[in-house]
């Protein structure tokens, strides 16, 4: 068993890292706006280079930017294929560590770096989805999807409890206080937990509850041989 990484109120920081002199000679982004976000939460000081944007509780098909760029500029990396801003770094689930995200702006000749950066606000709210998971003991693998609200808030959950709802009997799963969840680029909302042996040990036939850090989740687990 082992564990990897993670994340919807939250704020977004984009700080520009450039020289004073030379401004108007780098590629630089002019103006931004991203689809689906209101533009009144989305503030731009061009003095700073700095981009702030307040999201909803729920992260609808990526966040997509807008972005209106000095002639002959493009972006050369930072943004997923589809366009969309790739938050990989806010995934990882360690709260200690540095998250940023680098958007990097080209004209073909100078290069400059957009740093992201996201802070946090609001906690992790649970989506009223129901949809049973299963899993086979033969598979000695269990990988589950939870559907949540501010999820990119980097949620650290070193324990899950699934009690046995016909016995009462409850199963705890850690990794020596190590993060057991994990999520994706293309999973917008979902909490992953990548979950391997001895877990086939742990998890007997039955039905469980799924729950971690004081949040039960609707989703059972049924547990097969």
């Amino acid at each position: 068993m082992f564990a990897s990484i993670c994340c919807t109120s939250l704020t977004l920081q984009i700080s520009y890292q450039k020289a004073a002199e030379g401004l108007n000679d780098m590629p630089s982004i002019r103006a931004v706006s991203l689809i689906g976000v209101p533009q009144k939460d989305v503030t731009f000081d061009s003095r700073t280079s700095t981009i702030t944007l307040k999201l909803s509780a729920i992260l609808e098909n990526g966040l997509k930017p807008e972005l209106e760029l000095s002639d002959g500029a493009e972006v050369v990396s930072g943004l997923l294929p589809d366009n969309t801003i790739d938050l990989a770094s806010y995934r990882l689930c360690n709260p200690t560590a540095e998250k940023q995200i680098f958007l990097r702006i080209s004209d073909g000749s100078e290069n400059s770096t957009y740093i992201l950066q996201i802070v946090q606000t609001g906690k992790l709210k649970v989506i009223s989805e129901i949809r049973d998971l299963t899993f086979s003991r033969k598979t000695k693998r269990l990988e589950m999807s939870l559907q949540v609200e501010i999820l990119y808030t980097n949620p650290s959950i070193t324990t899950l409890i699934f009690t046995n709802l016909a016995t009462g009997a409850s199963a705890l799963i850690n990794a020596d206080a190590a993060c057991l969840n994990s999520c994706k680029s293309t999973a917008l909302n979902q909490l992953i937990f990548p979950l391997g042996s001895p877990i086939e040990h742990d998890l007997t036939p039955g039905t469980y509850s799924i729950a971690f850090n004081g949040l039960e989740f609707p989703q059972k687990l049924i547990t097969t041989e």
